[in-house]
């Protein structure tokens, strides 16, 4: 699997080898595929969601405008193809 990178913001990139998602701006966090669980609320009432990835007690929330998460939905599927439960809440 080619890497994926993703910029859902001007601040924030993330990034997925088929093994290890990472998430770019401010703090950097790292997350491996088989200790990785992710999480989609919303849409709330104005269309932002929220991805919440959690791995052994360390969660990162990534809140996403809309564009900011169709254009996540590629490392999203790439996840659940590499065995990552994405649940929606």
């Amino acid at each position: 699997m080619a890497a994926l990178e993703v910029q859902i913001d001007e601040n924030r990139l993330v990034a997925f080898d088929g093994q290890v998602l990472e998430v770019f701006g401010g703090t950097v966090r790292r997350f491996h595929v088989k200790l990785l669980t992710v999480t989609v609320a919303g849409p709330d009432k104005r269309g932002n969601r929220q991805v919440l990835l959690m791995q052994a007690g360390t969660e990162a929330a990534l809140p996403l405008d809309e564009p900011g998460f169709t254009a996540l939905q590629p490392i999203l599927e790439a996840l659940q193809s590499a065995g990552v439960k994405v649940a929606t809440s």
